[in-house]
């Protein structure tokens, strides 16, 4: 952790000693992954560098980046499925299963504009020239569906809406296979490896068919951030 926050502080060696040193113990007790912990770092330093604290040369201290860390990582349980932290589970302490999610409040985003960014997202794809021409094709396709959803969505509320989610949400899963057939099956056990490694944590105590779930939809994280796909279904950001 020390080589990560030395990292982003451009060199500048931060110890993470008394009360940040208990602070890291906390998330690991929480089983926050590591790589959790270091994306919320890296995006706690991005904010830190564009602030006025980072244009005097102050370099960026662990005991600051609680709140990312927290917050990222109840998106990650959101993402994988695990709504339960591993120290807290007194009734069943010997399983864990995916977690179920309320229902929000909020008023749901604009659906156009989510699309918009979207499709931004998927077009610099295109301009990679590491990636295999038949997973740009499938990228191409997912643009021109998005951009035909993004007109009709403009103005669609309620069950109309709700339609046009419905027909763009089978997208992600498409996306999702093509990318899994440009990864070696080396690359794909290495991926494999590196979700468990986020998953150890709560690995004793997730129920077979939860691990899968879990495990799988970890991969697909990481599968997503590794080709910089954007989640098309908006139901599931």
């Amino acid at each position: 952790m020390e080589a990560h926050l030395t990292r982003v502080n451009g060199g500048h060696l931060v110890r993470i000693v008394g009360p940040g040193f208990a602070l890291v113990r906390a998330w690991e007790a929480a089983g926050i992954p590591l790589s959790v912990v270091q994306r919320a770092i890296d995006q706690k330093a991005d904010r830190h560098r564009q602030g006025a604290a980072g244009r005097s040369g102050r370099p960026l201290r662990i005991e600051f980046c609680d709140d990312d860390v927290r917050a990222l990582f109840e998106e990650w349980k959101r993402a994988v499925g695990v709504m339960a932290d591993p120290v807290a589970h007194p009734e069943h302490p010997d399983t864990l299963t995916p977690g179920t999610l309320e229902p929000s409040s909020l008023p749901r985003p604009s659906l156009s504009k989510h699309l918009e960014r979207v499709s931004d997202r998927l077009s610099h794809l295109l301009g990679r020239h590491d990636l295999p021409e038949s997973f740009l094709d499938q990228v191409n396709q997912a643009i021109s569906a998005v951009a035909e959803a993004r007109d009709r969505a403009r103005h669609a509320r309620g069950a109309a809406r709700d339609a046009i989610v419905t027909a763009i949400r089978p997208l992600d899963a498409q996306l999702m296979a093509a990318a899994r057939l440009v990864l070696s099956p080396a690359q794909l056990a290495e991926l494999q490896h590196q979700a468990e490694g986020e998953l150890v944590a709560f690995k004793g105590r997730l129920a077979g068919e939860a691990w899968q779930q879990a495990l799988g939809a970890t991969m697909d994280r990481l599968l997503r951030e590794r080709f910089n796909l954007p989640v098309i279904d908006p139901d599931a950001v």
